[in-house]
């Protein structure tokens, strides 16, 4: 029989060892060196999903075989070492059956697990004689100091599996998505296959192969009556089935690394070598949600506006709990800038919410009349204000609040915000609703001129959905050390800081913007009930949309990281770039979660007639009329400039 240089180089190997094995040795002690295995920290997500590892390898510790599907050390033992319980850590018969399959052209390499487990230990993989030797001292020392089972244990946290997994634990979550515990007969038989060549099966790259892989093992199964010739006939019919981890929120999962360093510094204990588990808010299907709506508007803009930035947060609006999180644009790494927490940026218009909430608390009405007309502040002055509205027009009339909201008119909140109250104000209610953010209180502060993060913007206006309960946000629930003992636990910080009408109020306004005023667009994507305001700063450098549903909030934000770029043609508006990327998150969740329920309308919370010149309750007299929310606590008085009977006594 002919056979190649391998095979010849393999013979030569195998009877060396041999020789070695026979020849009698002088009786050296062999030291077992210490266990020194690298395990990871992990994260998981709120439905159970592994966000990320955090270790020098992808590595999560099996406490127990139990915690293992028998069918994986079935597989495992059927194809790697079937003497396994009946030898002190060498195997003749195993290295004898080496010899002669290589004979017949299947390389075999004749150690035991045990064996194995040694060199991974505490070995190189160098092919010597010399090494060889060592690899059975050291198995035999392993076999005195641990039961079969330890060893076992031992073995299924020590392998490489291919895709940067070592262990069964993180193959078992990356190619089948399951917990070890939950691996059937034949992702078992995958999984083991992968031990023979890791990357050259690795199921997700080479399929086929893999495939062929797994029915050997199978058949081994047969070999040692597992499973009968019948069942192998079934089982090597069916698909790989592979569910591999989704690789999603690479900047969620970044900023959750730095939390849990900041929340342990001090206490000795370290995410990169003390095996903890982090539980964090998000939502898989939601941030995979928000991800895909990102990569579908990406798709849409013109080449020259492909390395624009995207920063977004969504909410849990009374919880305050962060279920989504997007820090970039499809090509950025988790590592880079964030650009929904560690960015500020103008939010122009969207922080109009504030002002006219501000003005609701106050006891104004949406019918309350403002002027849309030209306003310079300061004139003469070096900080000389002359806001315009977009269109650089105005009606120089009075219109109703309700409308300057629908329309985004600038000049309307210029004149709320001098008129009707003061950025002092204004700042203060900003605060109560949640933004931290230094607010410069100016009068411009009426349009969004200082600067604030997506994760702010979306926590006040989570407030509002609310109806008035501010819930921090937060990545982090609970964080537990690798016996399960608590290390931190996430405490709610919630208050209510605004009331229910004064939300609701505004809600039916901020509707109205996503019905038929400038974030129309998310009508195409998303028809159930939402309310939000959209935000184009000066130029178009930045632009916003902040919205919410009644269970969920969701801050949008595109521009470049470069501020003297522009956002350009008709992706330059919070309208059309950022408003489109919250109807698509929103309508995917919509799909797998309850149907949200209008916004619930508070008892104090009545539609009445008001007067659209006066913003007053109405008369019979009245010309020009309409119903409008109003809080009941804060009733306007009634209208007296229209009608008017005889005076009588003269």
């Amino acid at each position: 029989m002919m056979t190649t240089d391998m095979t010849r180089t393999s013979i030569r190997f195998h009877v060396l060892l041999f020789a070695a094995l026979i020849v009698p040795q002088p009786a050296v002690a062999q030291d077992l060196p210490p266990v020194e295995l690298s395990y990871a920290s992990y994260a998981l997500t709120a439905d159970g999903e592994v966000l990320d590892y955090y270790g020098a390898e992808r590595r999560v510790e099996l406490r127990s075989t139990g915690a293992v599907s028998p069918w994986v050390i079935r597989c495992l033992l059927a194809t790697e070492d079937r003497d396994f319980y009946n030898h002190d850590g060498v195997s003749y018969k195993g290295l004898g059956r080496a010899v002669l399959e290589t004979l017949t052209g299947n390389t075999q390499g004749g150690s035991t697990l045990t064996m194995q487990l040694a060199r991974n230990l505490f070995l190189t993989h160098e092919r010597s004689i010399s090494r060889k030797l060592k690899e059975i001292d050291l198995a035999r020392e392993l076999e005195k100091k641990y039961s079969k089972d330890e060893i076992l244990l031992l073995y299924l946290n020590t392998v490489y599996l291919g895709g940067g997994s070592y262990g069964i634990w993180s193959a078992a979550r990356e190619y089948f998505d399951k917990n070890p515990a939950d691996l059937s007969i034949t992702e078992s038989a995958t999984l083991v296959g992968l031990l023979k060549s890791p990357e050259g099966y690795n199921p997700l790259k080479h399929p086929e192969k893999a495939l062929s892989r797994r029915n050997e093992v199978l058949h081994n199964l047969v070999e040692v009556e597992r499973i009968s010739t019948d069942e192998y006939r079934k089982l090597k019919t069916q698909p790989l089935a592979l569910s591999p981890r989704k690789h999603i929120g690479r900047h969620f999962a970044e900023w959750v690394r730095r939390e849990a360093v900041e929340l342990l510094a001090g206490k000795g204990i370290y995410l990169q070598k003390d095996q903890l588990r982090i539980f964090t808010t998000m939502d898989s299907r939601m941030q995979t949600a928000a991800e895909d709506a990102v990569a579908a508007q990406w798709e849409e803009l013109p080449g020259n506006m492909r390395d624009v930035q995207v920063g977004a947060v969504l909410t849990d609006v009374h919880t305050g709990a962060v279920r989504a999180l997007i820090g970039g644009n499809p090509e950025s790494s988790g590592r880079g800038l964030n650009h929904a927490v560690q960015i500020r940026r103008q939010p122009g218009s969207s922080f109009k919410p504030f002002l006219y909430a501000s003005l609701l608390e106050q006891g104004y009405t949406l019918a309350t009349p403002i002027m849309d007309s030209p306003i310079v502040v300061d004139s003469g002055l070096a900080w000389e204000w002359r806001p315009m509205n977009d269109s650089d027009t105005s009606s120089y009339a009075l219109v109703p609040m309700r409308y300057g909201i629908l329309r985004s008119l600038n000049l309307v909140a210029a004149h709320a915000m001098v008129e009707l109250t003061d950025p002092a104000r204004v700042a203060a209610f900003a605060h109560r609703m949640g933004v931290d953010a230094e607010l410069r209180e100016f009068p411009s502060l009426a349009l969004g001129t200082s600067e604030l993060s997506p994760l702010e913007m979306v926590e006040g206006f989570g407030t509002i959905a609310s109806m008035g309960h501010r819930a921090r946000a937060h990545f982090i629930t609970r964080i537990e050390n690798r016996h399960g003992r608590t290390l931190y636990r996430a405490r709610p910080d919630t208050a209510t800081v605004l009331d229910s009408a004064t939300a609701y109020i505004l809600t039916d306004a901020l509707q109205a913007v996503v019905d038929s005023g400038t974030a129309t667009a998310v009508r195409r994507y998303y028809a159930g009930p939402a309310a939000g305001k959209t935000g184009t700063t000066q130029n178009s450098t930045d632009a916003w949309f902040v919205g919410y549903t009644p269970a969920h909030a969701m801050a949008v934000w595109v521009g470049y990281d470069d501020a003297a770029r522009k956002l350009t043609g008709a992706y330059r508006y919070g309208g059309t770039v950022a408003a489109p990327i919250w109807g698509r998150t929103m309508s995917a969740i919509s799909s797998f979660t309850p149907a949200d329920s209008s916004f619930t309308q508070p008892t104090t919370v009545e539609y009445l007639p008001l007067c659209r010149d006066t913003g007053l309750m109405a008369t019979d007299d009245c010309p020009d009329t309409a119903l409008y929310p109003v809080n009941t606590t804060l009733l306007p008085a009634e209208c007296d400039e229209h009608g008017g009977g005889w005076l009588f006594g003269w």
